[in-house]
C-alpha cells in the first residue's frame, strides 16, 4: 500500500472532514499523519481511524501539534533533539513521548522523526540560496567545503545531545513497540548527514530504529553535489524503514512523481519489502496529478 501525506490538506484543513475527505475521495486507503495536525483535529479523525476507515501507515513528529506552539511555529523542528539547551531538549523528547504513545494507541507501527542541526553561524538555507541565483558550482562548492568545516569543528556537542535524547526515545519506543525513523534532510546543517546516519544506527543496533529515506531530500544534496541519491541509498537500503515519495525539480522538492526529474526506477530497486511507502505532496497540487504520480510509482514497481 501506498499512502499519503496529511500535508496535502493540513494547512488549510479546519475540520476533520476537511483533513482526510481529499485523501480518500481520490481512492487513498492509508495515511501518514504529520505535524501540522492540532489536538482538536485529531480528535475528529480519531473515530475514523479507530473504525478502520483509513489506516494510519506512520506518523511524523511531533503529533499532535504540542499546546505551547503558535501556528506560525508549527514543525518537525519546532524542538530540537539535538539542542545544547537543556529545556528545548527536554521538551523534545517529552513530545516525542507523546507522538510514539499516540502511535502505539492507533496501532501505527513507525514515527519519523527530525533530529535537529549542528548550530552555526552560516545561514541555514545558504547553498539553496546560491542555487537560485544560478551562481557557478564552483561558488556552490566553496560554500559546501565551508559549511563542512563548520560542521565538522562544532558537531560533536551536538551528536552528544543526540544521542543522549534518542537513548531514551528509543528505550521508549521499544517499550511501546514503535520503531523511530530518522529522516534524511533537506539542510545541509540539518543531522543526520551521510556519515551521522550511520553513526545513530550502529549506536542503536539491534533497538526500534531505522532510517526514513526522503526522497526529494535526497535529490536535492545530489543537486547541491553533498552526496549522490544512489550512494545514499545504497549505503543505507538495509536499514530503510520507510520512505517519503516525492519528486523534485533541482532543490524544489515535494512534487508529485513525474513532475521532476527522480529517477524511480532507481529508488525502486533499493526499497526493501515491507518498507512504508508515503506520497508527501505539497498542498498546490491537484488531485488528479497526485492520482498521475500514483500510477507512476507503481509502473515503476513501487506499491501496490
Amino acid at each position: 500500500m501506498i499512502g499519503l501525506s496529511t500535508v496535502w490538506t493540513s494547512r488549510e484543513a479546519r475540520s476533520g472532514e476537511e483533513l482526510l475527505g481529499p485523501i480518500l475521495d481520490l481512492g487513498f486507503g492509508g495515511v501518514e499523519l504529520e505535524y501540522r495536525i492540532s489536538e482538536q483535529l485529531y480528535k475528529e479523525v480519531r473515530p475514523r481511524i479507530r473504525s478502520n476507515e483509513v489506516r494510519v501507515l506512520s506518523i511524523h513528529n511531533y503529533f499532535p501539534v504540542p499546546p505551547m506552539i503558535p501556528p506560525e511555529g508549527v514543525s518537525g523542528d519546532c524542538f530540537s533533539l539535538s539542542s545544547l539547551n537543556r529545556e528545548e531538549r527536554d521538551n523534545a523528547v517529552s513530545y516525542t513521548f507523546r507522538t510514539l504513545e499516540t502511535a502505539h494507541e492507533l496501532e501505527v507501527r513507525a514515527v519519523v522523526v527530525h533530529l535537529g542541526r549542528v548550530e552555526t553561524d552560516l545561514p541555514k538555507d545558504g547553498l539553496q540560496q546560491l542555487y537560485r541565483e544560478n551562481t557557478s558550482n564552483d561558488e556552490i562548492a566553496q560554500l559546501l567545503h565551508q559549511e563542512r568545516e563548520e560542521r565538522r569543528r562544532l558537531r560533536d556537542p551536538h551528536m552528544d545531545a543526540l544521542l543522549f535524547s534518542l537513548e531514551k526515545i528509543v528505550k521508549r519506543a521499544e517499550q511501546l513497540e514503535v520503531i523511530v525513523g530518522i529522516e534524511n534532510r533537506y539542510y545541509f546543517q540539518e543531522i543526520p548527514d551521510v556519515e551521522e546516519i550511520g553513526i545513530i544506527l550502529g549506536q542503536f543496533r539491534g533497538g526500534p530504529i531505522g532510517y526514513w529515506h526522503d526522497t526529494g531530500h535526497a535529490a536535492v544534496f545530489e543537486a547541491l553535489g553533498i552526496v549522490r541519491h544512489e550512494a545514499l541509498l545504497q549505503r543505507y537500503a538495509a536499514h530503510l524503514l520507510g520512505v517519503h515519495l516525492h519528486d523534485a525539480l533541482g532543490i524544489d522538492d515535494h512534487k508529485p512523481p513525474g513532475r521532476g526529474e527522480i529517477d524511480f526506477d532507481m529508488v525502486s530497486r533499493y526499497l526493501p519489502e515491507g518498507a512504508i511507502k508515503i506520497m508527501e505532496i505539497h498542498p498546490s497540487a491537484r488531485g488528479h496529478e497526485i492520482l498521475d504520480g500514483l500510477e507512476l510509482l507503481k509502473e515503476r514497481g513501487i506499491g501496490p
